[in-house]
């Protein structure tokens, strides 16, 4: 059993896995579980609101079929329908609706429990891994009892861990507070001197971090990236180092997060970024170098 101080540097991210027009077949998405876990990946995030519970099917499914030791995050609080079996490919249009017609966030304690509940279901276990509250901002749990929730769940054996999904300071630091937060998912990318007060925040009470939005600056980076390759790949130990893996390694190397998130439908794409990690030891001493030349 993967506990947090045992979590991956990479962790595989499946928010379009069993989405309506990128859905993996289960061999598929099976062969991307051994890559991964042959190169020491062990994590994999989900939600009930990614694919409308048809991407914890898809893990349930490809887990039990290769046996492969994985720590599975899902999470919480978005709108969603999740229909049973021969019905779910009408999720996702319902969920749009729903969407469109404004149905609110959910972070109550008796919605949580009951969506824990489901996702387990779906994931063919008794307890999830970890299970966090669903990108919610402080006006979505100012007045909810989430983390009286989360305590439940926990007290209930429905998780093995709870935390949050967020970018909003005020959450991340009540959750801490409260005790009910062991695990945090935030979004961060390199950027030249930019801080983090959520993962400055987290750092502070030893709360893992798992980075999301890691390859967000590739569009913004890429022409630069481009034109000056040839001078960063030849800075000590970063021969053949590509934009995305610079993404990916910049964030570890400087410490701001533990985990990173990608998602990928591709077994070469999966390869390249896992070796991202070949550069992590190698950035710090060049990082100041390669923040002029991007510039």
């Amino acid at each position: 059993m993967i506990t947090l101080d045992q979590l991956s540097s990479l962790g595989i991210g499946t928010s379009r896995a069993a989405s309506l027009g990128s859905r993996l077949t289960p061999d598929f998405f099976a062969g991307l579980l051994h890559l991964a876990s042959e190169r020491g990946v062990n994590l994999i995030d989900t939600a009930d609101f990614y694919g409308s519970g048809d991407s914890e099917r898809l893990i349930a499914r490809c887990l039990k079929k290769t046996g492969l030791p994985f720590f599975v995050v899902t999470k919480a609080g978005l709108p969603c329908v999740n229909a049973p079996g021969w019905m779910s490919p009408l999720n996702q249009v319902v969920k749009k609706i729903k969407q469109r017609t404004g149905t609110k966030n959910n972070y109550s304690a008796a919605y949580l429990i009951s969506s824990v509940q489901k996702s387990a279901k779906r994931l063919s276990v008794d307890a999830v891994d970890a299970f966090l509250l669903h990108e919610p901002s402080w006006d979505d749990i100012a007045n909810a009892d989430s983390w009286e929730g989360l305590a439940k769940i926990r007290q209930q054996g429905l998780a093995r861990y709870t935390g949050v999904s967020s970018n909003d300071y005020r959450v991340v630091e009540e959750g801490i507070r409260s005790g009910q937060v062991q695990l945090v998912q935030t979004s961060t990318a390199w950027q030249e001197g930019s801080d983090s007060p959520i993962l400055d925040l987290c750092r502070m009470h030893n709360i893992p971090v798992v980075g999301n939005q890691v390859l967000r600056p590739y569009k913004s980076l890429q022409g630069k990236f481009n034109q000056q390759e040839k001078a960063i790949q030849e800075l000590d130990g970063l021969e053949g180092m590509s934009l995305p893996q610079f993404l990916i390694a910049s964030v570890l190397a400087e410490k701001k997060i533990d985990t990173v998130l990608f998602g990928t439908s591709d077994l070469a794409h999966l390869a390249h970024n896992i070796a991202s990690l070949r550069y992590v030891s190698a950035l710090p001493p060049s990082l100041s170098r390669i923040n002029q030349l991007l510039s």
